[in-house]
């Protein structure tokens, strides 16, 4: 996009400032999806739509976070069921026919991406390593997850899924997945020990049970709110 100039052909210095910060800043950039999402889908301000957060704050920010104990298990956990959030979200996005469910889908991936790059970047800086915990998931219809292999994959079921239901299915899923997040994260806001992680388990909290009520006011959701 052009840069406006004054009549000199010089760039207004607020221009300036702000083209620098967006260098210094490569997140903004994710910020912008995630707030033009919000725009779209619900007509509102960014400021009024309470649960779409931006990204967390970058690495070049300051030193991480102490992290132990009950933290280190939640991050391996809430970045397991992300990961897989990021799976659902780019099985087929270009089967995606609903303008705003197409919309939410790249604020889920933009938002989670920069949330697991930031979870892994605490885990190594406190020695642990990412991605050893195993976490379990749930069958698409909100049960316990079946041992035997009974329950139908979600990734798969989208897989084998055609355009025709393809929105449908996707919300399906996206709402027991985005729920069970916000579950995660509800659970450990009270007992977390550390403030950043406390922050993001509240924020992981918020940002899911929005999308959980926008995935359902969608008029492809076959899903109780």
């Amino acid at each position: 996009m052009p840069v406006p100039r004054q009549a000199d052909g010089v760039a207004p210095p607020s221009t300036i400032d702000r083209t620098r910060s967006d260098r210094r800043r490569p997140g903004l950039r994710r910020l912008g999806v995630v707030v033009g999402a919000v725009v779209l889908l619900t007509g509102c301000a960014p400021a009024v739509f309470p649960a779409t957060p931006g990204p967390p704050p970058s690495s070049g920010s300051g030193p991480p976070p102490v992290i132990g104990g009950s933290d280190l298990v939640f991050l391996h956990t809430m970045t397991a069921h992300q990961e897989r959030t990021l799976v659902i979200v780019r099985v087929a996005p270009q089967r995606i026919r609903h303008p705003r469910l197409r919309t939410l889908v790249a604020a889920i991936d933009a938002t989670e991406t920069d949330e697991v790059a930031q979870a892994r970047e605490w885990l190594r800086a406190a020695g642990a390593e990412p991605g050893g915990h195993r976490h379990e998931h749930p069958s698409p219809g909100g049960g316990a997850p079946d041992p035997g292999g009974g329950a139908p994959d979600p990734v798969s079921r989208l897989r084998d899924t055609p355009v025709t239901g393809y929105d449908a299915a996707l919300v399906a899923v996206l709402v027991v997945q985005q729920r069970q997040a916000a579950g995660l994260a509800r659970a450990h806001r009270a007992s977390a020990v550390s403030p950043t992680v406390r922050d993001l388990a509240r924020r992981i909290d918020e940002s899911r049970t929005a999308q959980v009520q926008l995935l359902t006011e969608l008029p492809v959701a076959r899903v109780a709110p």
